[in-house]
């Protein structure tokens, strides 16, 4: 009998590690985000962030929304950012070296423009362009308090 209840005990364990995993990996994470690019939304130090990683698989994300995403330029970091155009939509962007000339850039299909709220330290889609929709990993939910300095 103890066998037995132990046994239960264990398997009760290994779905509970299971379902959490789960959620981690397909519904949801807790991230924390670094740099100065989100200033002032974000903590440039590091925030602690929820992550929604539903909405990107079954809703088209919305301009305004904090996202993360893989980063174009490093596969292995993420970037946090704004969504500012989505597929269709126009960019204006000051030209890097004549900034009174504006140059206008269309969002492909399936991309969307990512930008830091920082706009003088934010490397980002005014450096690399408009970012793949399936690079997107999860939208921002809320920032549940920051780190203390």
């Amino acid at each position: 009998m103890n066998k037995v209840l132990e046994g239960v005990k264990v398997a009760g364990a290994l779905a509970r590690f299971g379902s959490l995993v789960f959620c981690v990996l397909q519904v949801g994470d807790v991230v924390l985000c670094v740099g100065p690019s989100m200033l002032p939304t974000l903590n440039e130090h590091g925030d602690v962030v929820l992550l929604d990683k539903l909405s990107p698989r079954f809703r088209k994300l919305e301009n305004g929304e904090v996202v993360i995403a893989m980063s174009p330029t490093n596969f292995r970091q993420t970037v946090c950012k704004r969504i500012i155009a989505s597929e269709g939509e126009t960019v204006g962007l000051k030209h890097r070296y004549n900034p009174s000339k504006i140059e206008l850039k269309k969002v492909p299909k399936g991309h969307v423009w990512l930008e830091g709220d920082n706009k003088h330290d934010s490397h980002d889609s005014r450096y690399y362009g408009p970012v793949p929709y399936a690079m997107i990993q999860g939208r921002v939910l809320f920032r549940p308090a920051p780190l203390p300095s």
